[in-house]
């Protein structure tokens, strides 16, 4: 088992990812998600700030 600081130091990832993983890429897997989800961005309001006296 390596070391942590072994691990910090190396320059390779330590996770590979699976290359058959890049065919979905460029899809939408849950269109309804993402337009609801795309939706509730656009109409959220920041909370109002607090002012320090």
């Amino acid at each position: 088992m390596k070391t942590v600081q072994e691990l910090n130091n190396r320059k390779v990832p330590i996770v590979a990812i699976d290359p058959s993983l890049d065919k979905y890429r460029d899809k939408i897997m849950f269109p309804e998600k993402l337009e609801r989800a795309n939706n509730m961005l656009k109409t959220a309001k920041l909370p109002p700030k607090k002012h320090r006296s």
